[in-house]
């Protein structure tokens, strides 16, 4: 079923609610105008023609029946004795006489109003006591159920008419209401059909369609500018890729004639291409965590910050044994994020700040408040190279000849960003580069670190405890 559909009958149905509670409430109030009319009618009737009656002729107490009954107008009267025998009647139209008529006659009970059936017609009777016994006049009913008869008619065409103009307006108004959806809707096929997320809908005001527009309009740039992310992945990392590749392949076809290569030759082929199998190992390893970061983020626990860079420190130092790693911690520095993610993006920032810093240098590393700063002793960062020194694959002039792909920094900036925080840099007051890296901190009255932790800590370390892998500066 169609939105415009579904506005259209929602429409009808309110409004057909509607005039039924109305009608209803007509017909009520007009049936009991109606009875309250007849009912009057048959009180005058017995109050203009007796005698003794109060002046509002309401439950008198005794009426001294006429001497002879009026004719009067579509009604018929009769009189009764105590004993329920009728001693005179108007028209040869007997009235029921019954219990409660008798208590009148008898003066047991007050002049009450009761309803009867008449030879098949439905009769509004009065009764009243008198001298003797008791005055009954009867009204038919026929008239009021007539009229009510028509008012019904008159309340269905009127409903039904309503009804289908409430309806056919719905309609028209959902044919405009809904007209940004089919837009939306239209330009979504297209997007799929034609793989363009440029095709944006205009946004027709502040309304909840326009923010709906607007949003779609959002949601397709950000598709754009993933996609094209993306791309420009796919695209940096082929020709990051080619170069180790073609000198693995090279290597590998000069090593089939390894009988005709001179031994120091031969070793110092086989240790090219070990090395350069490991830096397409070390480049495809950051183009898995990078792929990893822009997906579902791994489960978060409450993380030590200052524990986890200690034990990062740990295997940093064995793998920069030329580089000195100096630690300062707060203790109890606590975060919530993907522990392995962390555990990268603080290794980066040590290993980055270690290729740079001359040997014998000192790499300063302070942990507090959920804050990572690591200090190094190189020559600094050109003021060119910061807009992009985060950047996927950028590699300053300075950086080319060293090894690594550019993609360090960057996966430090991913992890940043999806947990919530920051990466920044700056130049270190004594010379060198500054990097800071920031998580929101949580409060340790709020949670305890994950037991869990511990663990997945040796894990870490154990399986960090292999050769570094070294990231060029941005």
């Amino acid at each position: 079923m169609t939105l415009r559909t579904r506005v259209t009958l929602a429409a009808g149905l309110a409004v057909l609610l509607a005039v039924l509670a109305m009608s209803t409430a007509v017909y009520l109030v007009e049936r009991g105008n109606l009875r309250d009319q007849i009912d009057q009618s048959l009180i005058a009737e017995i109050t203009h023609g007796s005698t003794g009656a109060d002046e509002h002729g309401v439950r008198p107490e005794t009426t001294t029946a006429p001497e002879h009954l009026p004719l009067v107008r579509d009604a018929f009267m009769q009189e009764i004795d105590r004993d329920g025998e009728v001693v005179n009647t108007f028209d040869n139209r007997p009235l029921p006489v019954t219990s409660g008529v008798m208590a009148v006659a008898r003066g047991q009970r007050e002049a009450a109003l009761f309803d009867a059936d008449v030879d098949g017609s439905p009769v509004r009777i009065y009764v009243a006591a008198t001298d003797n016994g008791a005055l009954q006049v009867g009204r038919s009913l026929s008239e009021v159920e007539d009229a009510l008869e028509r008012l019904v008619w008159t309340l269905v065409a009127i409903s039904g008419a309503a009804v289908a103009l409430a309806a056919l307006v719905g309609r028209l108004v959902a044919a405009v209401a809904v007209a940004p959806v089919h837009r939306v809707a239209k330009a979504a096929d297209t997007v799929a059909r034609t793989k363009d997320l440029s095709q944006h809908i205009a946004v027709p005001g502040g309304d909840d369609l326009g923010r709906l527009a607007a949003s779609f309009n959002t949601m397709l740039d950000a598709l754009s500018g993933s996609l094209a992310q993306q791309r420009q992945l796919v695209a940096d990392a082929s020709h990051e890729l080619r170069t180790p590749l073609a000198t693995v392949r090279t290597n590998v076809e000069v090593l089939t004639r390894a009988d005709e290569l001179e031994p120091d030759d031969k070793a110092a082929l086989i240790a090219d291409t070990v090395a350069q199998l490991g830096e397409l190992t070390r480049l495809v390893g950051d183009l898995v965590e990078l792929a990893r970061g822009d997906g579902p983020e791994e489960p978060f626990t409450i993380v030590d910050l200052d524990d986890l860079t200690r034990r990062v420190v740990e295997v940093a130092g064995r793998n920069h044994p030329s580089i000195t790693l100096r630690l300062e911690v707060t203790p109890r520095s606590l975060i919530r994020g993907a522990r392995p993610r962390v555990w990268r993006a603080v290794s980066n920032l040590i290993d980055n700040a270690a290729k740079w810093s001359p040997q014998g240098a000192v790499v300063e590393i302070a942990v507090r408040n959920a804050t990572v700063s690591v200090r190094d002793q190189g020559p600094g960062i050109d003021p060119a190279d910061l807009p992009h020194i985060f950047d996927r694959f950028y590699r300053s002039p300075h950086a080319r000849s060293m090894p690594g792909s550019g993609l360090g920094l960057a996966i430090v900036k991913q992890v940043a960003d999806s947990h919530g925080g920051t990466v920044t840099t700056d130049a270190a007051p004594d010379g060198g580069a500054l990097f800071t890296l920031r998580f929101p901190p949580v409060e340790e009255n709020e949670t305890t670190p994950d037991p869990a932790n511990k663990a997945n800590s040796h894990r870490l370390l154990k399986r960090s405890s292999r050769p570094a892998q070294t990231r060029g500066r941005s």
